[in-house]
């Protein structure tokens, strides 16, 4: 399945970074000049710094280059040795991401959701179709969604960061 060569050690790497930039956002401009951002806001900056952060670290560990987006066109990540794309969805809810609804190109998934103070992470990799994604059309929602559910049905996966509840339908953050 992990055709990245992604190790967890990898992944921790990537997350602990990320933490410590987004903390350092949060403390010198979120609170030093109480600007209120959404969580929506805040998982999209988290992606950009976690797109960045992950170039570099995989760089440095795969010895080959791993490239980060410079455009919306472009893939999170591209892994030039493959010449494969990776996608990095953010989320800062524990029991679905968001999609594009009008992307229709099949991608592999890194999976990140993140907890309140960017200090507990879950994140996973997997492969997903535009079928595997539920689309809100009907129900005014522009973007489909992709549940912890249906995370926890794919044999296809890999986590690296946290786990599931018992029940299935949530998943639990681990403290980087």
């Amino acid at each position: 399945m992990n055709e990245f060569s992604i190790t967890k050690a990898m992944v921790l790497e990537v997350t602990r970074e990320t933490s410590k930039r987004m903390r350092l956002l949060k403390d010198q401009f979120i609170d030093g000049y109480d600007v209120h951002m959404s969580n929506k806001n805040l998982s999209e900056i988290l992606s950009k710094v976690m797109e960045k952060v992950a170039a570099d670290v995989f760089t440095k560990h795969l010895s080959h280059k791993v490239e980060k987006a410079t455009s919306d066109r472009e893939p999170d990540l591209f892994f030039t040795k493959n010449k494969k794309p990776l996608e990095i969805k953010v989320t800062s809810t524990d029991t679905t991401w968001t999609g594009g609804e009008f992307s229709k190109r099949p991608f592999d998934y890194l999976l990140v959701s993140w907890g309140k103070n960017f200090d507990e992470f879950f994140v996973a990799l997997t492969h997903l179709e535009k079928k595997d994604w539920t689309s809100r059309m009907s129900q005014s929602y522009y973007g489909p969604s992709f549940s912890v559910k249906n995370l926890i049905k794919k044999k296809d996966k890999e986590v690296f960061i946290g786990s599931f509840n018992e029940n299935g339908t949530k998943l639990i953050r681990e403290r980087i």
